[in-house]
């Protein structure tokens, strides 16, 4: 039966081409080689008749001339009878190589001195005639002298026409010789070319060879290494990056993590709606924790509805919280299958990987007992393999503020402060916060951000926080520009990655400001360079629609990644908010101050107000103020306050550096 390999394919199909694009080739190349051979052959064996027979009308003129001098020089008639007939001779030559000239093709310029030679002629052969006539007549010997001279000056008149033809014939010559090098040497480029072109499509071929070889390579190794189902690490694979983990770690004392994942209520769909609906199950699963783990992490089926997780350079509560992520978003993941919904849940089973660490076997074996024992406390939760209850309990509960953000809000236990952004240099008619969120834990203590909000951005839950902070600030704003006839205030209120990019948020927003209306520019929403440039194309978007609501924008974070000075040009920002790692070393650091003073100079070209955040002492501030930068915030300036203690004339009155 014939060969359906691809490769074989491949190989027959490139060498049959080249095999046949050189026979082509060959064959264009004698063709026009014979037909340029023929050709310069024609031409040459013109010119060469050409040329003889210009020669031989030259020698004849030339002889005419002798035997005419003869006669001239000789007294004895006899002789002079002689050479009259060796004139007539010669002059029949002269005729025949004339008229075998005009045998051949002439250009214009050789029919032009060809006429002028048969003229000549004519009044030469007169002369010629009057000459020997005189000699032979013995008449006067001055009319013979006479008619000698005239004959001699015709006869170098044909002589010189001659000469030109003949040196036309030479240059018509050397013109063949040097088209014959030229085709010769457009031949020799004719054939490097073929073999230029016969070694590039060689090269073509061996590369598709080799590139298609790699793939079936590459195929086989992943069909090898990975699960058909979920394209994910097979189990054999994953131990063996285990293998690998658990060595660095030895070495180089690092930090990792082993999650064992094992689906809960997956048997439920699986014998009620089949094998099929199982397996899609698995895939949809599948996606919604690798969009969760970091790009180095590796997911891993173990077989069945059981999955491992390694996670590389992990601190334990890191993985914690990307367990607690898992959870929640499997349980909140919605099934569908022939119209009908289903949810499932997984507990997962954690244990470090430290020097501590034995080895792949036992570290497997903790593993699943950890995960069973997730499953024995109630299934859809993480257990952590002996580690102290009271850390367990510490992290389980700072997960828990941001894993139930619903409940958080009934319980009215957000709260909003504000802090001022002033001006470094003199003062201004608007007063500027920004919009900070607190959270209260359940002993009533204010709990920092830092331990809360990182988390729920991770888990895709800060825009039911977005949407909170959002509406309680606008309406919080809009009663303040209602109740007090002097308000001038501007609020600036951070907005998440994913608030940025969701156009149902922005409906939210444009509602609210329908609803409450405010002065215009009077909200400022902040966005972080990293959110705004992940997703540019949907950020402009979104932030050109909400400026027509006459919102501004401020770039927060900036210049923690210079690649924002790429993005920056695109996005229709009025702020740029200077990263606070940068400004915080400004006072003993000359690349903090040059990189500063360098973004506060693009912003004065873009005309864009730059903020420096984190101005802690006076040094910092003195520092911002030489270099010209727009607004201060930080601690130096005042700290945090909460929201219902602000009022229009708070900044004025109230900053500390004043």
């Amino acid at each position: 039966m014939p060969s359906h390999d691809p490769i074989k394919v491949l190989i027959t199909l490139g060498f049959s081409s080249l095999l046949v694009l050189m026979s082509v080739l060959a064959y264009i190349s004698l063709s026009q080689m014979n037909n340029t051979i023929e050709k310069m052959s024609v031409l040459v064996d013109e010119t060469n008749a050409k040329s003889t027979a210009a020669n031989m009308m030259r020698d004849s003129a030339r002889l005419r001339g002798v035997s005419l001098t003869n006669m001239y020089i000789s007294d004895d008639i006899f002789e002079r009878e002689a050479e009259r007939l060796q004139m007539s001779n010669y002059g029949l030559r002269y005729r025949k190589a004339f008229d075998r000239f005009l045998d051949y093709t002439l250009s214009s310029r050789e029919y032009k001195l060809i006429s002028n030679i048969r003229s000549i002629t004519a009044d030469a052969r007169a002369a010629n005639n009057q000459a020997t006539d005189a000699l032979l007549t013995k008449a006067d010997l001055d009319q013979a002298r006479r008619f000698f001279a005239i004959a001699n000056q015709k006869r170098e008149e044909v002589l010189e026409a001659l000469n030109s033809l003949i040196e036309i014939q030479n240059r018509n010559a050397q013109l063949a010789l040097q088209d014959s090098v030229d085709y010769h040497r457009q031949t020799q480029s004719l054939i490097i070319i073929i073999a230029a072109i016969a070694f590039f499509v060689g090269v073509l071929i061996s590369l598709l060879v080799i590139r298609e070889t790699s793939k079936k390579n590459s195929a086989i190794r992943f069909q090898a290494s990975h699960d058909a189902l979920t394209k994910l690490v097979n189990r054999s694979e994953f131990e063996k990056r285990l293998k690998k983990a658990l060595s660095f770690a030895h070495e180089h004392r690092l930090n990792h993590a082993l999650c064992y994942l094992d689906l809960d209520q997956f048997k439920i769909v699986n014998d009620t709606c089949g094998h099929k609906a199982g397996d899609e199950l698995l895939k949809q699963i599948t996606k919604v924790i690798l969009n969760h783990v970091r790009d180095r992490d590796t997911l891993g089926r173990l077989g069945g509805d059981e999955f491992g997780l390694l996670l590389e350079n992990c601190s334990l509560k890191n993985a914690l919280e990307i367990c607690e992520g898992i959870v929640t978003l499997v349980k909140k993941h919605e099934f569908i299958w022939e119209g009908r919904s289903y949810h499932v849940g997984v507990s997962i089973g954690l244990i470090p990987i430290n020097v501590e660490t034995d080895n792949i076997a036992k570290l497997m074996s903790e593993a699943d007992m950890a995960c069973y024992a997730a499953k024995d406390m109630g299934r859809n939760q993480v257990h952590v393999h002996e580690l102290e209850g009271q850390h367990v309990q510490q992290m389980h509960q700072e997960l828990n503020w941001v894993a139930d953000i619903s409940n958080t809000i009934e319980a009215n236990r957000f709260l909003l402060f504000a802090q001022p952004i002033a001006p470094v240099s003199g003062t201004e008619a608007i007063s500027m916060f920004e919009i900070l969120l607190r959270i209260k834990d359940n002993d009533g203590n204010i709990v920092s951000p830092g331990q809360y909000l990182p988390a729920a951005e991770r888990f895709n839950l800060m825009r039911e926080v977005d949407i909170w902070v959002t509406s309680n600030a606008i309406k919080h704003l809009s009663r303040m520009y209602r109740d007090e006839s002097d308000c001038n205030l501007r609020f600036f209120i951070n907005l998440s990655a994913n608030s940025i990019t969701d156009k149902q948020f922005c409906l939210h927003i444009r509602k609210l400001l329908d609803e409450y209306p405010i002065p215009a520019n009077a909200i400022c929403f902040e966005i972080t360079e990293t959110a705004a440039i992940k997703n540019i194309h949907q950020a402009i978007e979104i932030i050109n629609d909400l400026k027509e609501y006459r919102c501004m924008f401020a770039l927060d974070d900036f210049g923690s990644g210079m690649s924002s000075l790429t993005y920056l040009k695109n996005l229709p920002v009025d702020y740029l908010k200077i990263d606070g790692s940068i400004v915080q070393n400004i006072g003993n650091d000359k690349i903090s101050r040059a990189m500063v003073a360098a973004i506060n100079e693009i912003g004065r070209i873009m005309d864009i107000k730059t903020i420096a955040e984190y101005i802690e002492t006076g040094e910092a501030f003195d520092h911002i103020r030489m270099i010209g930068i727009d607004y201060a915030q930080g601690y130096y300036i005042s700290k945090p306050c909460p929201l219902d203690e602000i009022k229009t004339d708070w900044l004025n009155s109230n900053i500390s550096r004043i």
